[in-house]
């Protein structure tokens, strides 16, 4: 699990010190954070998946190629 110390971490921080002084000044302040970390989270996810399917692409050539190869294509 990686520890990430990003700008949506420092929003929720800033939302706790901002409590004290205005509520939904520190509202707004945790939803930002909070809405940037899954949107950070979903793009990395989506990322993720991307990868997984050029691998799966490129190992499906491969194997088509090989078959190729070695299957004797009697033309």
């Amino acid at each position: 699990m990686k520890l990430k110390f990003g700008m949506p971490e420092l929003l929720i921080l800033f939302a706790l010190f901002m409590y004290s002084q205005s509520f939904w000044f520190s509202v707004v302040s945790f939803c930002l954070g909070l809405f940037a970390r899954i949107v950070q989270y979903l793009m990395d996810y989506s990322a993720e998946i991307k990868k997984a399917e050029a691998i799966n692409t490129s190992v499906d050539e491969l194997g088509t190629a090989f078959k190729d190869l070695f299957g004797g294509n009697k033309e």
